[in-house]
């Protein structure tokens, strides 16, 4: 990747005139004079509806339903278009009403405002909330339009008691006029459908506009120049006066938005303000070494410090005053552009810990790319997998700093780490064939392609599995669970698996050391390098094999496939592989409590005590040493002695309503906690909070 110099940050050097731009894009009432109108050319209002389920007979006339009915408010594109104004949401519908205005040769305005009378505004519990987005348009109303432009709208009102709404969307105009004469906006309720009450009259919230009598006055010209003062972004002009470029020094820089629709950037100015920052962040193997370097300071990351990262081409501006709000924005170089341009990654509101107004113990808190696993390594840096672009991350979650990124061609799914060998193992989604390998010495991702023969009493047959998931052996070799999609009975004395399930293992090329177990519904395997155990487990159950060494021999040990509890969620294992923490809602034991059992890896139930918590378990570890457990329901964080199983400490989290632990692990470190949300694999982005690890110590190990 082509990275930024001085020499190229300083030919965007420009002179700028410093014009005071108050409250833009908010409310406004103003009595200035416009020199044109905007031509509306279209309105409309966009519906999202649940689709009536196709019902078709099967083989035996029996109905059945092709395919379940989508979430209402998860659409890209609108039901169907019609029209009367409404912007109200149901709930089971939602109604967006659009308008579209011509600014035919117009190129850019120095003043615009959006004048929108209301026919009619539905509150609920006294509010009508509604939001209104901007996107670029050709001038007609299309299904399509429903998902188009920023996703962060130009304005949040609550519309109880108005009878018309003045908008200034000078930016939100010329961000458009960038790429198009057609500006379009969209109105509807910002509640979603499931917080509507289906009880009061009428069952649906927002406002009807007027329909023909919207009104857009702008004045041609130069566009608003910001304030320097502050990262500062009024729909069009971003502006961030101070930014660290490890390696080359502290810059401003301005952006200006060129595709409102595809959310790109392009770099209009960049001037070199000071030197002395610190050469680019080490990466790759190099974040193992705890003792090479330091953590980032808490304190600077509290200001807010924008970085561009040398290493990946991305650019993090953690507080940007918009619509006097503070967002956090993410934005990626576009290799190879020249003016530079930038995609806009994420944007969103600015990442921290739980609210100042909620107890916690938490340190801070950060939303990341959507990853469906991570893996901790120094000083608050971890590796996770990006769902939206198919690549791997290196993210500093007190920072918000990205390291690398390692680009291929498809979803991280479930990491294991091989630290001496500086290897990641991957599975994907949707599941494949392929055994992916990153390479954290070069950078390089590989893969190959999982199968294995086996000769039966007169031929042989060759299976194909998808990789479900991994655990690293010995030596850099990888127990796998694996899926065979095709789930058919080669017959001839071949083994068969009814469900469809394999254990194998394989060395890093994907080739087999021993022939592959067919098993009956496990959802995940582990491995204890110490005592050579290998665990499966489903979501109720969990058996141990004894594993040789030496000759790869797996063998199961009698009595351990037994149940554990139901519906678990996570597996830790002690640093010296002699106690086993499975966290299940009701426990472990057939009489539902709150409690991890300290279950031996041979015999689970023979067991000295167990560790009790408030509610329902969600995630356990153990510290490096052994001494501790560390455990959460969500509601606290649990600091068990091993030993005596007593609560050392507890410490509240405060988690935001609807947040959802979905495992908590310890930094290489030893320094922080790190706590990672349940997310959807689909879902925009994923979240982290973080915890400094308090000085807690547990009775020493026998």
């Amino acid at each position: 990747m082509n990275q930024p110099s001085v020499t190229l940050l300083s030919k965007f050097v420009s002179s700028r005139i410093i014009l005071p731009v108050a409250g833009s894009l908010i409310l406004i009432s103003s009595n200035m004079a416009f020199a044109d109108f905007a031509v509306l050319v279209a309105e409309g209002v966009l519906v999202e509806k649940n689709p009536v389920e196709e019902v078709v007979p099967d083989d035996e006339n029996t109905p059945t339903v092709t395919s379940d009915p989508h979430i209402i408010g998860s659409a890209i594109n609108a039901s169907y278009v019609s029209t009367g104004g409404w912007a109200v949401t149901g709930a089971d519908f939602i109604d967006a009403a659009v308008v579209v205005y011509d600014f035919n040769l117009t190129g850019s305005v120095t003043q615009a405002t959006l004048t929108l009378p209301l026919e009619d505004v539905f509150p609920q519990n006294g509010f009508a909330d509604i939001e209104i987005f901007v996107y670029s348009d050709n001038g007609f109303v299309e299904f399509t339009d429903y998902s188009d432009g920023f996703s962060t709208p130009v304005a949040s009102i609550n519309a109880t008691g108005l009878t018309q709404i003045e908008l200034d969307v000078t930016g939100a105009v010329n961000s458009v006029l960038t790429s198009s004469r057609y500006v379009a906006f969209r109105v509807q309720s910002s509640l979603t459908p499931g917080s509507v009450s289906t009880t009061s009259i009428p069952a649906w919230t927002g406002v009807k506009l007027r329909e023909e009598a919207s009104l857009l006055q702008f004045t041609p010209g130069p566009a608003p120049i910001l304030p320097n003062d502050i990262a500062r972004f009024d729909g069009f002009t971003l502006q961030v006066p101070n930014i660290e470029v490890a390696g080359v020094g502290e810059a401003a820089i301005q952006l200006k938005v060129v595709d409102s629709n595809n959310l790109l950037f392009e770099l209009t100015f960049a001037e070199i303000t000071g030197a002395g920052v610190t050469p680019p962040p080490i990466s790759g193997t190099d974040l193992f070494n705890c003792s090479a370097f330091s953590p980032p300071s808490i304190t600077a990351v509290a200001s807010g410090t924008s970085t561009y990262s040398v290493n990946s081409g991305i650019l993090d501006i953690p507080s940007v005053n918009f619509n006097d709000e503070q967002l956090s924005f993410r934005l990626e170089y576009i290799e190879g552009t020249n003016p530079w341009i930038f995609e806009t990654l994420s944007i969103g509101e600015v990442q921290s810990g739980p609210a100042q107004a909620t107890i916690s113990a938490l340190g801070g808190g950060l939303i990341v790319e959507s990853t469906q696993d991570f893996i901790p390594l120094c000083h608050g840096w971890v590796l996770i997998g990006d769902s939206t672009r198919n690549r791997v991350v290196e993210r500093n979650l007190l920072s918000g700093e990205t390291g690398a990124t390692y680009p291929f061609n498809a979803i991280p799914d479930q990491f294991t780490l091989d630290r001496v060998n500086g290897a990641v193992y991957m599975t994907v989604h949707p599941e494949t064939e392929r055994l992916y390998r990153l390479d954290l010495n070069t950078g390089a991702i590989t893969s190959n392609h999982i199968s294995q023969i086996f000769t039966g009493i007169s031929g042989s047959h060759t299976y194909s599995w998808t990789l479900r998931d991994l655990a690293l052996g010995e030596n850099g070799d990888i127990f796998a669970l694996m899926f065979d999609n095709v789930e058919l009975d080669p017959g001839d004395g071949i083994p068969y698996a009814g469900d469809g399930l394999w254990l194998g293992l394989m060395d890093p090329s994907a080739n087999f050391l021993v022939p592959s177990i067919p098993l009956e519904l496990p959802v995940r395997v582990e491995y204890d390098n110490v005592l050579d155990h290998v665990f499966l487990a489903t979501e109720s159950n969990l058996a141990t094999f004894d594993f040789d060494p030496a000759t790869n021999a797996i063998t199961f040990i009698s009595g351990t496939d037994v149940a554990v509890g139901g519906g678990c969620t996570d597996f830790n294992i002690s640093p010296d592989g002699s106690r086993l923490a499975y966290s299940c809602p009701n426990g472990n034991r057939a009489t539902p409590n709150f409690s991890i059992v300290d279950m031996s890896p041979v015999s689970y139930f023979d067991s000295d005590g167990e560790w009790f918590l408030g509610s329902s378990p969600v995630s356990a570890t153990f510290n490096s040493g052994g001494t501790i457990l560390i455990a959460t329901d969500n509601e606290k964080l649990y600091f068990f002695d091993v030993v005596t199983h007593l609560i050392l400490e507890d410490f509240e989290l405060g988690l935001v309503e609807g947040e959802t632990i979905r495992k908590i692990r310890i930094s290489l470190d030893g320094q922080y906690l790190i706590l990672f949300l349940q997310n959807e694999v689909h879902d925009e982005s994923s979240k982290f909070y973080w915890m400094p690890m308090p000085a807690i110590f547990g009775t020493p190990l026998p």
